[in-house]
């Protein structure tokens, strides 16, 4: 009776261990996510060159149109340019989920759910289109993280992080586990 009861005390640390591994693994790719961002910005950096007193209101010959004069800006700033960002804000937002300041506000991820989905896309759209065999290699590991991440769900598992959420979602509010050890 005592060895089963002390099995079933000792689950709810363990599974908190177990999210908590998961979480950290989970962020680990968003890491090397924000990685393969920089090394992408490094070769495809934006380009500050604005072109003023090159700009007239005619055409500067038959197949170049003055309107764009300043296209390499456009195509660096403008909604053409975002994809050299993407892996960097991605990567940067998934590696702030373990513990986040700003995600905090809005609960997310409050389950490996929504974590497993977030690292599938990351995986998606941020990895496995960049950097070559590092970006591939790193979409496999955040998609085989994300199905992971998403099994783990169904057993019940969450990080320390996930449990806070759901403490101030039920209105109990947050209590350390030190506390917590303190009361009983």
């Amino acid at each position: 009776g005592d060895a089963v009861g002390a099995k079933v005390q000792n689950r709810p640390a363990r599974d908190g261990e177990q999210g908590n591994l998961l979480a950290y693994a989970s962020s680990a790719t968003s890491a090397m996510t924000v990685i393969i961002g920089l090394i992408y910005m490094y070769w495809h950096f934006p380009s500050f060159n604005l072109k003023f007193d090159d700009c007239y209101f005619e055409d500067p010959d038959e197949y170049t149109y003055w309107v764009d004069c300043n296209s390499t800006w456009a195509n660096d700033w403008g909604m053409v340019g975002i994809p050299v960002w993407v892996p960097f804000l991605i990567g940067l937002t998934g590696a702030m989920m373990v513990n986040p300041m700003v995600l905090q506000v809005v609960g997310f991820p409050r389950n490996f759910v929504q974590h497993g989905f977030f690292l599938i896309v990351q995986a998606m759209f941020a990895n496995i289109g960049y950097c070559g065999k590092l970006g591939v290699t790193t979409g496999f590991v955040s998609i085989a993280i994300g199905v992971i991440d998403i099994v783990a769900a169904g057993f019940g598992i969450k990080s320390d992080r996930m449990k806070e959420l759901q403490r101030l979602k039920d209105g109990i509010g947050y209590h350390s586990q030190d506390e917590e050890s303190e009361s009983e």
